[in-house]
């Protein structure tokens, strides 16, 4: 019999369908607050979306469901803490792809195995990225933004939101599949790198769409491309990079659960229905969409199939950066 190790390794679909996991039907609520364990602070994109699952998942999954923050070293105290907590489906990991596919190829020391210590649970999110360029740029369309790379190197500002994290991932990518060379800008916070790219201190950068899909359509910022595999919902004007010639850019952040290692099948199943119950909710999706996210709530074999898919994209590029920390 596979564990769960082979499942998030392999993706086996049948996994799901058979015998690990039964049919999606009504299952009685655990009792007990269920806490759903986030790394980063109130207010942030993970958050918004976990606080209205978890109200319509109270008193079906469980008694009572509530959202926690662990928060620090980018969403790994989080990891952690979930690792050490007992697997009785009162304390749920919700976080996004770089705890689970990047920061093992990152970091030299983890205090956790995304694959030994964690079981997932449902994919329930991608968060699309935009390539967005300050107005005065003289810039409208992706070619012309690689045009302009070429034609002045190192002169195009590209900023970035923390040193290890996706989007830097995103932008190394573009730099070597597209030949270039640009200024790398890191930026702490994201709010900070969306100041200067409204104020002309910043040429352009790669960013999630919520904080900044008003901008957009208030004409302030330019958005030439998203690197989500279709268009998306809330931007449906704004061409993919498979579209513009570029199939090897597309990629999102996403966000998932997952339950510690050794959770029971039966507290497994109970978790799976509850999610996939939300499929059919759409004031949620719509209320997901207009933040510029797009719900997606797939299952744990798929979900699985992701992890190992990313883990192995951001592997690549890590190692061919050179990119990996010394701890």
């Amino acid at each position: 019999m596979l564990n769960r190790r082979e499942i998030v390794a392999t993706g086996l679909s049948a996994i799901v369908g058979g015998a690990a996991f039964a049919p999606y039907g009504a299952a009685a609520q655990i009792s007990g607050t269920a806490f759903i364990i986030s790394g980063f602070p109130a207010g942030g994109i993970g958050d918004l979306i976990s606080r209205p699952m978890a109200e319509k998942m109270r008193g079906s999954y469980a008694t009572n469901v509530l959202v926690d923050s662990k928060v620090g070293a980018g969403g790994r105290l989080a990891a952690e803490f979930v690792k050490r907590s007992n697997p009785d489906g009162l304390t749920i990991l919700q976080i996004p792809s770089s705890v689970m596919v990047l920061y093992p190829h990152i970091y030299k020391s983890l205090n956790y195995d995304p694959l030994a210590d964690f079981a997932p649970v449902a994919l329930i999110a991608d968060i699309p990225q935009l390539v967005v360029v300050r107005v005065d740029l003289g810039v409208s369309s992706f070619r012309e933004l690689l045009d302009y790379a070429r034609k002045n190197p190192g002169k195009l500002s590209f900023g970035v939101q923390g040193l290890f994290g996706e989007m830097r991932m995103t932008l190394e990518h573009f730099k070597k599949t597209a030949g270039m060379s640009v200024t790398h800008v890191p930026y702490n916070s994201g709010a900070q790198a969306i100041i200067d790219l409204l104020s002309d201190r910043l040429d352009a950068m790669f960013l999630v769409i919520p904080p900044i899909k008003q901008h957009v359509q208030d004409g302030k910022l330019i958005a030439l491309a998203t690197l989500n595999a279709t268009r998306v919902q809330a931007v449906p004007n704004i061409p993919t990079m498979a579209e513009l010639g570029r199939p090897e850019m597309t990629s999102s952040i996403w966000f998932g659960y997952l339950a510690p290692a050794k959770t029971p099948d039966a507290i497994m199943n109970k978790l799976v229905q509850a999610f996939q119950a939300l499929k059919s909710d759409q004031a949620l999706k719509q209320r997901v969409i207009e933040m510029g996210a797009e719900l997606t709530l797939t299952g744990p074999a798929e979900f699985g199939t992701l992890i190992d898919q990313d883990r192995r994209r951001y592997g690549k590029i890590v190692a061919e950066g050179n990119l990996a920390t010394q701890n």
